[in-house]
């Protein structure tokens, strides 16, 4: 080999080293100066504002050899150590779901439709082996599954159990150790699981087990831990806090007010300690936001709020570096990712279609208010075999109408299914006519289904199914109108044949914004397999078709055709139709909505709809809707057009929460000639 070309070799192998060796390059020019800590407090989303404080320290060029954060402050502090700078992060934490990410609910086009419909049922979920003792998902309202995805995720390279000084900036983070109540220092391990760890607020987020240890959120113990920097090696302390002025006796008012305080008095051990040895105290002002304003808004607010105070501090970062003898004009080089680290987060990781390793029990808790059924309580067990295709489920709904449902089934397929399922509801109905009401009724449904064949893939599900039902009236009240006109009601029974096609593309369950969902059925009903009363039994087609369609970035068209036609003779009272209130079979299975009928309202056997409703999202949990109703209904298909149509308008304001939509609607219709209004609280069920 020629001596230019050995040259060559060695200067292309020093800068290889160099490249591979870089957090070492920064590591040795830190030993040169003094050492920068930057020291990022606790605050849920609060600390929001530390991206913001970062900004401006990245501006001014102050080099960061060490960061030490606890809770939010563990997690800002944690990315930025592996390579996420400020303008990572805060791209970071304005694209997040945070209403997803701090709950274990499954990503949601990565399930089936019936189990989408049930993450939008339920408010509480909560899972476990009852044959394996693992204690690592218990003690808390949520077990992190996302949040430890995402961690994982953006901490990618950094997976393995290592010693935090070797990352690209040394890091380090407290939690609270609640078996003792003492302070535990995270300095080495699993990056993601520290990150967790300090952040696990009490009895909210499962703790976090290490041994014999079991780990909550630092705040407990060390909130603002400046102390940690310092034996870290730090002879310069940047801070960082969010906590708001303390509290005076007029401002402990409500009970989370009183609760808030507990939590603030007691993070603040050391808190003062730590305070004084910080070189360059940053006071960010949050008053108005709390530990759970995850809001777009309040984030966006909370960054810009930390950019503003730590740019008061510009002349104290300038001193700063210049004590640390570096140019006016110098900037720290940055720090590299891995290209994994960037990669799409993959929510679907256990997805409940794919069978569990152990044998699971799923429980789930639904609440709701409104002013029709007051408060209503449903409670769903699902218990999941690992070595059969086998499903058993439970559910018990109290309130006004009760019901109690108990159901096995198998999938010898992934896409497969097949069941059997008993169900049993008790009613108490009234029944309108012209905003008139005709008849109240009581009535126990017992209902057994064998389902023959169930096939789910992602958005499609469709079913074939034969039904028995029987039906007993305990009490009746009739009008005197309905009386002389020879109304009577009694027992019945029937045994039909269903087929199903439900299709949903909707990017969300409860407010769309592009998707359509169609659901389809047909049923023949008898009281003997094949006849009913002597003569050919009675048939029902039903179907709706609903297309979301974004105008504006925050403006939604949604039309939706829908209707129900009944064929044959001696159509049983129970199973004509009926329309009212703001979903599809909530009281009854053939109930449909109409704006601006609130009550139960009987029509005739044909039965066709069409809606428009507007959709206005206000902000990220605010909308206004407004639909408009009309249809056309008959006796006879021939006659559906022969009549005036029926009309509806319906205004509605809805604010999205953890526990469902809350909000208030006020429609009108000429079909029930009265103005309705309604409050309701939670998800539909």
């Amino acid at each position: 080999m020629s001596i230019p070309m050995k040259k060559l070799c060695l200067a292309l192998l020093v800068m290889m080293g160099c490249w591979w060796h870089f957090p070492s390059v920064r590591a040795q020019d830190s030993l040169k100066r003094p050492k920068v800590a930057v020291v990022l407090s606790g605050g849920g989303a609060k600390g929001m504002a530390h991206i913001g404080v970062m900004k401006v320290i990245e501006r001014a060029g102050i080099p960061v050899d060490i960061v030490v954060g606890t809770s939010m402050g563990s997690i800002v502090g944690g990315l930025y150590s592996c390579g996420w700078n400020s303008a990572a992060l805060d791209s970071i934490v304005r694209k997040q779901d945070w209403a997803f990410l701090l709950s274990d609910k499954r990503e949601y086009y990565s399930q089936n439709l019936i189990n989408r419909q049930k993450q939008n049922t339920y408010l509480l979920s909560k899972s476990f082996s009852p044959w394996k003792k693992s204690l690592q998902e218990a003690g808390g309202f949520v077990e992190g599954r996302n949040l430890k995805r995402l961690f994982t995720q953006l901490t990618y390279g950094y997976n393995d159990s290592i010693d935090f000084n070797h990352l690209p900036i040394p890091f380090s983070c407290v939690a609270t150790n609640i078996v003792d109540n003492t302070e535990y220092d995270f300095h080495s391990g699993v990056l993601a699981d520290a990150m967790r760890a300090s952040m696990s607020i009490p009895a909210a987020f499962a703790p976090i087990r290490k041994g014999e240890m079991v780990l909550v959120d630092g705040g407990l113990r060390n909130n603002f831990p400046a102390d940690i920097a310092r034996q870290m090696g730090a002879d310069y302390i940047i801070g960082v806090t969010v906590q708001g002025p303390p509290k005076t006796a007029e401002d402990l008012v409500t009970g989370a007010d009183v609760l808030g305080q507990i939590v603030d008095v007691n993070c603040k051990n050391k808190y003062e300690e730590n305070l004084a040895i910080t070189d360059i105290p940053i006071r960010v002002n949050t008053v108005g936001y709390g530990p759970a304003s995850f809001t777009l808004a309040a984030i966006d607010t909370l960054i810009r709020r930390g950019e503003e105070e730590a740019t008061k501090h510009w002349g104290e970062l300038l001193l700063l570096k210049n004590r640390l003898g570096l140019p006016e004009d110098y900037l720290p080089p940055h720090l590299s990712l891995r290209p994994e680290a960037t990669m799409p987060i993959d929510y679907s990781a256990d997805s409940p279609s794919r069978r569990p390793r152990h044998d699971r029990i799923q429980g789930n808790l639904g609440v709701r208010f409104d002013t029709e059924e007051m408060v209503a309580l449903q409670l769903n067990g699902i218990y999941s075999s690992a070595w059969r295709p086998l499903d058993l489920e439970a559910t018990l709904r109290l309130g006004k109408n009760i019901m109690a449902q108990g159901a096995a089934r198998w999938t010898p397929k992934r896409f497969v299914e097949m069941s059997l399922s008993y169900t049993f509801r008790h009613n108490s109905l009234s029944l309108y006519e012209q905003g008139h009401n005709n008849w109240s009724i009581t009535y126990n449904q017992h209902q057994a289904c064998l389902s023959f064949l169930n096939i789910s893939v992602r958005n499609l599900s469709m079913d074939l199914s034969a039904r028995a039902d029987f039906y007993d009236y305990p009490k009746i009240l009739v009008s005197s109108q309905m009386e002389n006109a020879g109304f009577k009601v009694g027992d019945e029974y029937f045994i039909s044949y269903h087929a199903n096609l439900h299709y949903n593309s909707e990017d969300d369950w409860t407010f769309p914004t592009r998707g359509a969902k169609f659901q389809g059925e047909f049923a023949y009903f008898t009281d003997n397999f094949a006849n009913y009363r002597g003569h050919i039994g009675f048939s029902e087609l039903s179907a709706a078709w609903q297309m979301s369609f974004p105008l504006t970035r925050r403006l939604t068209l949604q039309p939706l055709l829908y209707g129900r036609m009944l064929f044959g003779a001696d159509i049983p009272t129970i199973r004509r139709n009926v329309i009212g209130g703001q979903w599809f079979g909530h009281y009854l299975e053939q109930q449909m909505p109409f704006a601006g009928v609130h009550h139960i309202e009987s029509t005739d056997k044909q039965f066709v709809a069409c809606q428009l409703k507007l959709q206005e999202q206000i902000t990220t949990n605010n909308f206004i809707l407004l639909k408009l109703s009309g249809a056309q209904h008959a006796d006879r298909l021939r006659d559906l057009l022969s009549h005036s149509p029926m009309l509806g308008a319906q205004l509605a304001y809805y604010y999205r929460t953890l526990l469902g939509p809350v909000g208030a609607t006020l429609g009108y219709s000429n079909k029930s000639k009265e103005v309705s209004f309604m409050i309701s609280l939670g998800f539909e069920f």
